[in-house]
């Protein structure tokens, strides 16, 4: 997209106004120092930049935290509220929305802004990035990239309805900031961590304070978008409903097919492992409007045979009883201490092991998505923007489907299979469930690669 953009505007919006507060990260927030998410929502009109940049400007007032920077404290890192801003580019595309949808697969990122995690300084790099693409058929792309250490996708889009509220004239949600995340949380949870660590335990054999290093992917990745139909989905939980006590959810399905599926397209199937990121708020009692990082995974190991039926229902027992068995936030920071909290950004959570065919499933189903507004129009799309440059493979993110229909997953797997879900074979192995007379709703946008 870079080369068919020209620039029109670009701008560092401020509240006007910095409260100087100081957020203490707690460890969760600390291992992801380095990661950025971006995201972008489609939308089929014209959305006014201005109107855009005011609300925008109003939020960060009520929400300062994403224009702020981080810093380095004494004995943690610290989210400090200087209304440093947040950079917004507004850009010209010859492209048509349909066009612009795919690049939320391609690696060059055009519809987001990057940040320079290696070369800009910690203190320098902004929290927020915000690019605006007026495209050639009147269509508007609003792509957004955040630092994950100021919140995960729950908090993320708070700050959305916030923003969006401000747009359209309506009141916005409350948003809970607090200056002492783990101090906080000290309050909620239990005295005694029922999981083991996100981060497994140092070895003998490595240096004191490193912990486990990211692994290196060793093979070429590709990114993939899947469609689910509504009544795919429902099909699925039908099918699959015997082996449950429980009634099984869209996402315990979804995770137990893809897994099988995946697995059972090697030619020498292997023990996979499934990870499930669940949202505590619910489960702690803690409002929608809490920001930080309140996430924890169902680390669940998976044979190299078995039927996804089975491993729905083991799924769905998993996550009724996550509270007892898999909730590890002490855990965490029993393992933080010997670590040093200066060192956690150089850790990685079990979860991400592509050479032990770990599956990252991230469910934004019920983000709510397609629910806000801009300039009186709600997305027509929205998807991660994941480039297959990524450093792992394994790892997916489920949405709702384009126009709030089905489900959508955006996958980064080994290129060999991105290819072969491409094929013929593959659609039809990873549709088995679907009806093949069924059509894809895509609304008016075209969307050929999405499976």
């Amino acid at each position: 997209m870079s080369t068919r953009a020209r620039l029109r505007e670009t701008w560092t919006i401020t509240s006007g106004r910095a409260p100087d507060t100081v957020v203490r990260c707690g460890s969760t927030d600390t291992v992801y120092v380095q990661r950025y998410v971006a995201v972008a929502f489609f939308f089929e009109r014209t959305v006014d930049e201005e109107r855009l940049a005011d609300g925008l400007r109003r939020a960060l007032d009520l929400v300062p935290v994403y224009g702020g920077r981080l810093r380095a404290g004494p004995d943690a890192l610290e989210i400090v509220c200087s209304d440093a801003g947040v950079p917004m580019t507004v850009l010209d595309v010859d492209a048509s929305l349909s066009d612009a949808v795919l690049e939320a697969t391609r690696p060059d990122w055009g519809l987001v802004d990057r940040v320079d995690v290696m070369g800009e300084p910690l203190e320098q790099r902004p929290l927020l990035t915000v690019r605006v693409c007026r495209l050639a058929d009147g269509a508007t792309t609003l792509g957004c990239t955040w630092n994950h250490t100021v919140g995960d996708m729950g908090s993320f889009m708070q700050f959305i309805r916030v923003w969006s509220a401000l747009v359209e004239g309506t009141a916005p949600p409350e948003v809970l900031v607090v200056d002492d995340r783990e101090g906080h949380l000290d309050r909620i949870l239990a005295q005694e961590g029922s999981g083991h660590p996100a981060c497994p335990p140092l070895d003998r054999g490595e240096p004191a304070g490193q912990g486990h290093r990211m692994p290196v992917v060793q093979e070429a990745n590709g990114t993939v978008q899947i469609h689910f139909a509504d009544d795919e989905v429902r099909r699925m939980r039908q099918l699959f409903g015997g082996q449950s006590p429980r009634p099984l959810s869209s996402n315990d399905v979804l995770c137990a097919h893809l897994v099988t599926a995946f697995r059972d397209m090697a030619a020498d199937p292997v023990p996979w492992n499934l990870s499930v990121p669940v949202d505590l708020r619910p489960r702690l009692g803690v409002p929608t409007g809490f920001l930080g990082n309140l996430v924890q995974s169902m680390f669940l190991p998976c044979p190299p045979t078995g039927t996804a039926d089975v491993l729905a229902a083991r799924i769905r027992s998993g996550l009724d009883d996550f509270m007892q068995s898999h909730l590890c936030m002490r855990s965490d920071r029993a393992f933080a201490g010997p670590v040093g909290r200066s060192r956690l950004h150089r850790c990685a959570p079990v979860a991400f092991d592509p050479a032990h065919r770990t599956f990252i499933m991230t469910n934004w189903t019920r983000m709510g998505v397609y629910e806000v507004a801009f300039d009186g129009q709600r997305p027509a799309v929205f998807s991660p923007v994941v480039s297959s440059r990524a450093p792992l493979s394994w790892f997916g993110f489920l949405d709702r489907g384009f126009g709030d229909a089905g489900f959508l997953l955006t996958a980064v797997v080994p290129e060999r299979l991105a290819e072969h879900l491409r094929s013929p074979e593959g659609r039809a192995a990873i549709h088995r469930y679907g009806d093949p007379a069924a059509e894809r709703p895509t609304g008016s946008v075209r969307v050929p690669d999405a499976i």
